[in-house]
Protein backbone atom coordinates (compact mmCIF):
# COMPACT_ATOMS: atom_id res chain seq x y z
CA UNK A 1 0.00 0.00 0.00
CA UNK A 2 2.87 2.81 0.54
CA UNK A 3 4.65 1.52 -2.25
CA UNK A 4 1.39 1.90 -3.90
CA UNK A 5 0.75 5.44 -3.01
CA UNK A 6 4.46 6.74 -3.47
CA UNK A 7 4.10 5.56 -7.03
CA UNK A 8 0.40 7.10 -7.26
CA UNK A 9 1.83 10.46 -5.87
CA UNK A 10 5.04 10.49 -8.47
CA UNK A 11 2.58 9.57 -11.35
CA UNK A 12 0.10 12.30 -10.58
CA UNK A 13 3.68 14.90 -9.89
CA UNK A 14 4.64 13.94 -13.15
CA UNK A 15 1.16 14.68 -14.87
CA UNK A 16 1.11 18.20 -13.02
CA UNK A 17 4.61 18.45 -14.38
CA UNK A 18 3.92 17.51 -17.93
CA UNK A 19 0.85 19.56 -17.92
CA UNK A 20 2.88 23.04 -16.76
CA UNK A 21 5.14 22.25 -19.33
CA UNK A 22 3.10 22.00 -22.05
CA UNK A 23 1.20 24.92 -20.78
CA UNK A 24 4.44 26.74 -20.84
CA UNK A 25 5.44 25.70 -24.28
CA UNK A 26 2.24 26.64 -25.36
CA UNK A 27 2.30 29.67 -23.96
CA UNK A 28 5.56 30.61 -25.38
CA UNK A 29 4.64 29.08 -28.92
CA UNK A 30 1.78 31.70 -28.76
CA UNK A 31 3.68 34.63 -27.98
CA UNK A 32 6.40 33.71 -30.37
CA UNK A 33 3.58 33.09 -33.35
CA UNK A 34 2.33 36.36 -32.38
CA UNK A 35 5.75 37.94 -32.51
CA UNK A 36 6.67 36.09 -35.85
CA UNK A 37 3.29 36.96 -37.35
CA UNK A 38 3.45 40.78 -36.89
CA UNK A 39 7.55 40.67 -38.01
CA UNK A 40 5.76 38.72 -40.77
CA UNK A 41 3.35 41.54 -41.72
CA UNK A 42 6.35 44.49 -41.43
CA UNK A 43 8.32 42.60 -43.76
CA UNK A 44 5.68 41.89 -46.29
CA UNK A 45 4.72 45.86 -46.05
CA UNK A 46 8.36 46.46 -46.34
CA UNK A 47 8.75 44.39 -49.75
CA UNK A 48 5.82 45.81 -51.10
CA UNK A 49 6.70 49.37 -50.63
CA UNK A 50 10.76 48.41 -51.98
CA UNK A 51 8.65 46.73 -55.14
CA UNK A 52 7.07 50.02 -55.65
CA UNK A 53 10.11 52.09 -56.02
CA UNK A 54 12.02 49.34 -57.40
CA UNK A 55 10.48 47.02 -59.65
CA UNK A 56 13.24 45.20 -61.87
CA UNK A 57 16.00 44.14 -60.27
CA UNK A 58 18.40 44.36 -63.29
CA UNK A 59 17.77 48.38 -62.71
CA UNK A 60 18.00 48.52 -58.85
CA UNK A 61 18.59 47.36 -55.81
CA UNK A 62 16.08 47.13 -52.24
CA UNK A 63 16.83 44.52 -50.32
CA UNK A 64 15.26 45.93 -46.49
CA UNK A 65 15.20 43.19 -43.42
CA UNK A 66 13.56 44.47 -40.21
CA UNK A 67 13.74 42.62 -36.94
CA UNK A 68 12.85 43.39 -33.45
CA UNK A 69 15.72 43.98 -31.37
CA UNK A 70 15.85 45.02 -27.77
CA UNK A 71 12.86 46.66 -26.15
CA UNK A 72 10.91 46.03 -28.88
CA UNK A 73 12.51 48.16 -31.07
CA UNK A 74 12.22 47.73 -34.73
CA UNK A 75 16.10 47.46 -36.74
CA UNK A 76 16.19 48.08 -40.46
CA UNK A 77 18.85 46.46 -42.18
CA UNK A 78 20.17 46.61 -45.67
CA UNK A 79 20.70 48.78 -48.75
CA UNK A 80 18.57 50.27 -51.32
CA UNK A 81 19.61 52.35 -54.51
CA UNK A 82 16.31 54.38 -54.12
CA UNK A 83 16.16 56.93 -51.52
CA UNK A 84 12.04 57.42 -52.20
CA UNK A 85 11.81 53.61 -51.03
CA UNK A 86 14.01 54.09 -47.87
CA UNK A 87 11.88 57.51 -46.44
CA UNK A 88 8.51 55.43 -47.29
CA UNK A 89 9.14 52.82 -45.67
CA UNK A 90 10.72 54.77 -42.44
CA UNK A 91 7.55 57.27 -42.77
CA UNK A 92 5.20 54.56 -42.57
CA UNK A 93 6.41 52.69 -39.66
CA UNK A 94 7.18 56.00 -37.79
CA UNK A 95 3.21 56.67 -38.67
CA UNK A 96 2.49 53.34 -36.76
CA UNK A 97 4.04 54.61 -33.82
CA UNK A 98 6.90 51.91 -34.11
CA UNK A 99 10.20 52.63 -32.82
CA UNK A 100 13.23 51.67 -35.22
CA UNK A 101 16.61 51.98 -35.99
CA UNK A 102 17.78 53.05 -39.53
CA UNK A 103 20.80 51.04 -40.70
CA UNK A 104 19.34 51.05 -44.50
CA UNK A 105 22.48 51.81 -46.96
CA UNK A 106 21.43 53.98 -49.95
CA UNK A 107 23.75 53.09 -53.08
CA UNK A 108 25.97 54.34 -54.03
CA UNK A 109 27.80 55.15 -50.57
CA UNK A 110 28.87 58.89 -50.93
CA UNK A 111 29.82 59.37 -47.75
CA UNK A 112 31.90 55.79 -46.83
CA UNK A 113 33.86 56.14 -50.69
CA UNK A 114 34.21 59.02 -52.47
CA UNK A 115 35.22 57.34 -55.49
CA UNK A 116 31.67 55.98 -56.38
CA UNK A 117 32.17 56.87 -59.88
CA UNK A 118 33.98 55.54 -62.72
CA UNK A 119 35.07 55.14 -66.69
CA UNK A 120 35.16 52.11 -68.78
CA UNK A 121 39.35 51.91 -69.25
CA UNK A 122 39.39 48.71 -72.02
CA UNK A 123 37.48 48.44 -75.06
CA UNK A 124 34.93 46.71 -73.85
CA UNK A 125 34.26 45.28 -70.37
CA UNK A 126 32.09 41.87 -69.50
CA UNK A 127 29.21 42.96 -67.14
CA UNK A 128 27.72 39.54 -64.93
CA UNK A 129 24.89 38.90 -63.03
CA UNK A 130 27.00 37.59 -60.03
CA UNK A 131 30.79 38.56 -58.95
CA UNK A 132 32.31 35.47 -60.33
CA UNK A 133 33.88 34.41 -63.92
CA UNK A 134 31.24 31.34 -64.43
CA UNK A 135 28.22 33.50 -63.81
CA UNK A 136 26.15 34.54 -66.65
CA UNK A 137 27.49 37.66 -68.90
CA UNK A 138 24.52 40.01 -68.65
CA UNK A 139 25.35 43.24 -70.37
CA UNK A 140 28.84 44.67 -71.59
CA UNK A 141 30.04 48.36 -71.43
CA UNK A 142 32.20 50.53 -74.06
CA UNK A 143 35.63 51.99 -72.98
CA UNK A 144 34.75 55.85 -71.84
CA UNK A 145 31.07 54.97 -70.33
CA UNK A 146 30.60 56.76 -67.00
CA UNK A 147 29.60 53.99 -64.30
CA UNK A 148 28.64 54.28 -60.90
CA UNK A 149 30.55 52.32 -58.39
CA UNK A 150 27.51 50.70 -56.55
CA UNK A 151 29.69 48.31 -54.48
CA UNK A 152 33.43 47.85 -54.35
CA UNK A 153 34.95 44.74 -52.88
CA UNK A 154 37.81 42.36 -53.55
CA UNK A 155 38.33 42.20 -57.25
CA UNK A 156 34.66 43.22 -58.38
CA UNK A 157 32.49 45.91 -58.43
CA UNK A 158 28.76 46.38 -58.83
CA UNK A 159 28.18 49.16 -61.09
CA UNK A 160 25.35 50.76 -62.73
CA UNK A 161 25.52 51.88 -66.19
CA UNK A 162 23.49 55.10 -67.30
CA UNK A 163 20.97 53.08 -69.17
CA UNK A 164 20.47 52.08 -65.11
CA UNK A 165 21.89 48.31 -65.65
CA UNK A 166 23.11 47.07 -62.46
CA UNK A 167 25.53 44.20 -62.56
CA UNK A 168 29.04 43.09 -61.63
CA UNK A 169 32.62 43.38 -63.32
CA UNK A 170 36.10 43.08 -62.90
CA UNK A 171 37.64 46.39 -60.75
CA UNK A 172 40.44 46.34 -63.17
CA UNK A 173 38.26 47.12 -65.83
CA UNK A 174 36.94 50.83 -64.35
CA UNK A 175 39.21 53.58 -63.56
CA UNK A 176 37.37 55.01 -59.86
CA UNK A 177 36.86 59.04 -59.86
CA UNK A 178 35.77 60.89 -56.99
CA UNK A 179 33.20 63.81 -58.41
CA UNK A 180 36.10 66.48 -58.61
CA UNK A 181 37.84 64.07 -61.37
CA UNK A 182 34.44 62.99 -63.10
CA UNK A 183 33.78 66.77 -63.58
CA UNK A 184 37.17 67.69 -65.15
CA UNK A 185 36.81 64.48 -67.95
CA UNK A 186 33.11 65.90 -68.28
CA UNK A 187 34.81 69.12 -69.22
CA UNK A 188 37.40 67.88 -71.33
CA UNK A 189 37.68 68.07 -74.47
CA UNK A 190 36.84 64.14 -75.42
CA UNK A 191 36.29 62.48 -78.83
CA UNK A 192 34.33 59.27 -79.62
CA UNK A 193 35.48 56.83 -81.89
CA UNK A 194 32.96 56.56 -85.17
CA UNK A 195 34.18 53.74 -87.06
CA UNK A 196 32.98 49.32 -85.68
CA UNK A 197 36.32 49.05 -85.04
CA UNK A 198 40.29 50.26 -84.31
CA UNK A 199 43.41 51.22 -82.79
CA UNK A 200 45.11 53.89 -80.20
CA UNK A 201 48.67 53.16 -81.04
CA UNK A 202 51.98 54.54 -79.31
CA UNK A 203 53.04 56.95 -82.19
CA UNK A 204 51.66 57.94 -85.55
CA UNK A 205 53.87 55.26 -87.36
CA UNK A 206 51.50 52.94 -86.02
CA UNK A 207 54.48 50.62 -84.76
CA UNK A 208 53.23 49.29 -81.15
CA UNK A 209 49.63 49.50 -80.28
CA UNK A 210 48.22 50.69 -77.17
CA UNK A 211 45.02 49.54 -76.90
CA UNK A 212 41.81 48.92 -79.20
CA UNK A 213 38.78 50.72 -79.99
CA UNK A 214 35.00 49.84 -81.03
CA UNK A 215 32.15 52.03 -81.98
CA UNK A 216 31.18 54.59 -79.34
CA UNK A 217 34.45 54.56 -77.09
CA UNK A 218 35.33 57.81 -75.87
CA UNK A 219 38.94 59.34 -75.23
CA UNK A 220 40.09 62.63 -73.82
CA UNK A 221 42.07 64.79 -76.69
CA UNK A 222 45.31 65.45 -75.75
CA UNK A 223 46.78 67.26 -79.08
CA UNK A 224 47.51 66.52 -82.53
CA UNK A 225 49.94 65.17 -84.85
CA UNK A 226 50.35 64.42 -88.31
CA UNK A 227 46.46 63.45 -89.07
CA UNK A 228 46.29 61.94 -85.95
CA UNK A 229 44.46 62.76 -82.33
CA UNK A 230 46.51 62.85 -79.37
CA UNK A 231 44.38 60.62 -76.80
CA UNK A 232 44.40 59.71 -73.07
CA UNK A 233 42.38 56.65 -71.53
CA UNK A 234 40.47 56.80 -68.54
CA UNK A 235 43.40 54.86 -66.90
CA UNK A 236 46.48 56.98 -68.20
CA UNK A 237 47.66 55.24 -70.98
CA UNK A 238 48.38 58.13 -74.01
CA UNK A 239 47.95 56.91 -77.67
CA UNK A 240 47.50 58.62 -81.27
CA UNK A 241 44.21 58.13 -83.33
CA UNK A 242 43.51 58.60 -86.63
CA UNK A 243 41.79 62.10 -86.71
CA UNK A 244 39.16 61.04 -89.56
CA UNK A 245 38.08 57.70 -87.01
CA UNK A 246 36.68 60.62 -84.35
CA UNK A 247 34.57 62.91 -83.70
CA UNK A 248 34.56 65.81 -81.26
CA UNK A 249 31.84 64.37 -78.85
CA UNK A 250 30.06 67.52 -77.88
CA UNK A 251 30.06 68.26 -81.53
CA UNK A 252 28.53 64.76 -81.90
CA UNK A 253 26.04 64.84 -79.11
CA UNK A 254 24.74 68.17 -80.35
CA UNK A 255 24.11 67.44 -83.90
CA UNK A 256 24.04 63.81 -84.59
CA UNK A 257 20.42 62.62 -85.77
CA UNK A 258 18.38 59.83 -84.75
CA UNK A 259 16.10 59.30 -87.91
CA UNK A 260 15.31 56.32 -89.34
CA UNK A 261 17.80 56.48 -92.84
CA UNK A 262 20.66 56.99 -89.88
CA UNK A 263 19.66 53.94 -87.67
CA UNK A 264 18.76 51.63 -90.74
CA UNK A 265 22.61 52.40 -91.79
CA UNK A 266 24.05 52.22 -88.75
CA UNK A 267 22.22 48.78 -88.70
CA UNK A 268 23.55 47.53 -91.67
CA UNK A 269 27.52 48.83 -90.72
CA UNK A 270 26.91 45.64 -88.17
CA UNK A 271 26.07 43.14 -90.67
CA UNK A 272 27.48 39.82 -89.99
CA UNK A 273 28.70 40.64 -86.29
CA UNK A 274 28.26 37.77 -84.47
CA UNK A 275 25.56 36.69 -81.77
CA UNK A 276 26.60 37.11 -78.38
CA UNK A 277 24.44 36.94 -74.91
CA UNK A 278 25.05 39.99 -73.26
CA UNK A 279 27.08 41.65 -76.10
CA UNK A 280 26.57 45.32 -76.51
CA UNK A 281 29.36 46.28 -78.80
CA UNK A 282 30.60 45.72 -81.85
CA UNK A 283 32.76 43.14 -80.96
CA UNK A 284 29.24 40.79 -80.73
CA UNK A 285 25.96 41.57 -80.02
CA UNK A 286 22.95 40.15 -78.47
CA UNK A 287 19.31 41.21 -80.11
CA UNK A 288 18.71 44.08 -77.89
CA UNK A 289 21.94 44.70 -77.29
CA UNK A 290 22.56 45.22 -81.19
CA UNK A 291 19.77 47.92 -80.92
CA UNK A 292 20.92 49.89 -78.07
CA UNK A 293 24.34 50.30 -79.63
CA UNK A 294 22.81 51.16 -82.94
CA UNK A 295 20.56 53.78 -81.14
CA UNK A 296 23.43 54.97 -79.31
CA UNK A 297 26.18 55.49 -82.38
CA UNK A 298 22.70 57.84 -83.78
CA UNK A 299 22.91 59.80 -80.09
CA UNK A 300 19.77 57.97 -78.23
CA UNK A 301 20.63 55.62 -74.45
CA UNK A 302 17.73 53.16 -74.62
CA UNK A 303 17.51 50.31 -72.02
CA UNK A 304 19.05 47.25 -72.07
CA UNK A 305 16.96 44.15 -72.69
CA UNK A 306 14.44 43.47 -75.31
CA UNK A 307 11.68 43.06 -72.42
CA UNK A 308 12.55 46.57 -71.13
CA UNK A 309 13.10 48.29 -74.44
CA UNK A 310 9.40 47.22 -75.65
CA UNK A 311 7.80 49.55 -72.09
CA UNK A 312 9.25 52.59 -73.95
CA UNK A 313 7.92 54.56 -76.84
CA UNK A 314 4.77 54.70 -79.00
CA UNK A 315 2.70 51.28 -79.94
CA UNK A 316 2.12 50.84 -83.67
CA UNK A 317 -0.41 49.42 -84.86
CA UNK A 318 0.53 46.13 -86.63
CA UNK A 319 -2.57 44.04 -86.05
CA UNK A 320 -3.73 44.71 -89.81
CA UNK A 321 -0.49 44.64 -91.62
CA UNK A 322 2.67 46.83 -91.44
CA UNK A 323 1.60 49.22 -93.66
CA UNK A 324 2.16 52.41 -90.52
CA UNK A 325 5.61 50.94 -89.95
CA UNK A 326 8.91 53.57 -90.12
CA UNK A 327 12.48 52.43 -91.09
CA UNK A 328 13.67 52.55 -87.41
CA UNK A 329 10.86 51.13 -85.90
CA UNK A 330 11.61 48.32 -83.00
CA UNK A 331 9.95 44.80 -83.22
CA UNK A 332 9.37 42.54 -80.29
CA UNK A 333 9.09 39.02 -80.30
CA UNK A 334 8.41 36.30 -77.67
CA UNK A 335 5.01 34.58 -76.31
CA UNK A 336 2.25 35.76 -74.79
CA UNK A 337 -0.48 34.22 -72.39
CA UNK A 338 -3.90 35.42 -71.01
CA UNK A 339 -1.96 37.98 -68.90
CA UNK A 340 0.71 39.56 -70.58
CA UNK A 341 3.55 39.31 -73.28
CA UNK A 342 6.87 37.50 -73.01
CA UNK A 343 9.75 39.65 -74.86
CA UNK A 344 12.37 37.69 -75.51
CA UNK A 345 13.83 39.10 -78.93
CA UNK A 346 14.05 42.54 -80.75
CA UNK A 347 14.39 43.89 -84.05
CA UNK A 348 14.57 47.32 -86.51
CA UNK A 349 12.87 47.87 -89.17
CA UNK A 350 14.40 48.49 -92.35
CA UNK A 351 10.97 49.42 -94.44
CA UNK A 352 9.84 47.29 -97.44
CA UNK A 353 8.85 44.78 -95.16
CA UNK A 354 12.39 43.99 -93.93
CA UNK A 355 13.95 44.00 -90.41
CA UNK A 356 17.81 43.76 -89.15
CA UNK A 357 18.29 41.52 -85.97
CA UNK A 358 20.61 39.70 -84.11
CA UNK A 359 20.27 35.96 -84.65
CA UNK A 360 23.14 33.80 -85.10
CA UNK A 361 24.90 36.92 -86.87
CA UNK A 362 23.50 40.23 -87.29
CA UNK A 363 21.23 39.46 -90.91
CA UNK A 364 18.13 40.64 -92.38
CA UNK A 365 14.90 38.95 -92.75
CA UNK A 366 11.61 39.68 -94.29
CA UNK A 367 8.20 39.72 -92.99
CA UNK A 368 6.94 39.06 -96.07
CA UNK A 369 6.64 35.47 -96.76
CA UNK A 370 7.29 35.15 -100.33
CA UNK A 371 10.94 36.27 -100.13
CA UNK A 372 14.10 33.75 -99.34
CA UNK A 373 15.09 35.93 -95.84
CA UNK A 374 11.63 34.98 -94.37
CA UNK A 375 11.84 33.42 -91.19
CA UNK A 376 8.55 31.24 -90.01
CA UNK A 377 8.90 31.11 -86.19
CA UNK A 378 9.59 34.98 -86.29
CA UNK A 379 6.45 36.06 -87.86
CA UNK A 380 4.48 33.75 -85.57
CA UNK A 381 6.55 34.64 -82.59
CA UNK A 382 5.77 38.85 -83.82
CA UNK A 383 3.84 40.64 -80.68
CA UNK A 384 4.02 44.26 -81.12
CA UNK A 385 5.91 46.93 -82.46
CA UNK A 386 7.12 50.31 -80.94
CA UNK A 387 7.90 53.72 -82.19
CA UNK A 388 11.21 55.18 -80.34
CA UNK A 389 12.42 57.93 -82.95
CA UNK A 390 11.03 61.54 -82.28
CA UNK A 391 9.77 60.56 -78.68
CA UNK A 392 10.30 62.76 -75.87
CA UNK A 393 9.97 62.76 -72.21
CA UNK A 394 9.89 59.05 -72.04
CA UNK A 395 12.71 57.79 -69.01
CA UNK A 396 13.69 54.61 -71.72
CA UNK A 397 14.42 57.04 -74.71
CA UNK A 398 17.40 59.53 -73.32
CA UNK A 399 19.07 61.81 -75.72
CA UNK A 400 23.35 61.68 -75.01
CA UNK A 401 22.67 65.49 -74.42
CA UNK A 402 20.58 65.33 -71.78
CA UNK A 403 21.88 62.52 -69.82
CA UNK A 404 23.96 64.07 -67.05
CA UNK A 405 27.18 61.62 -66.31
CA UNK A 406 28.04 62.63 -69.52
Amino acid sequence: MYLYKTDLMKSTGYRHLTFTLLLFVAIFSAIFSCKSTTEEKRQSEIDRIGARWVPDSRMGRCSIIAKTGKEGILILKGETTSPDARTEIIKTLNNRGIKLIDSILILPDTIGNNKFMGLVSISVINLRKQPDHKSELVSQSILGTPVLILKNGNSWLLIQTPDKYIAWTEKSSVTLLDRTAMNAWKQSERLIFMENSGWAYSSPDETEVVGDLVAGSILKKTGESHGYAKVAFPDGREGFVKSVKVMDFVFWESHVQCTGDNICKTASSFLGLPYLWGGTSSKGVDCSGFVQSVFFMNGIILQRDASLQAMHGIDVDISKGFNLLNRGDLLFFGTKDSIKLHVTHAAIYMGNGEYINSSGRVIINSLDSSRANFVNYRIVSLLKAKRIIGIEDDKGIVPVLRHEWY
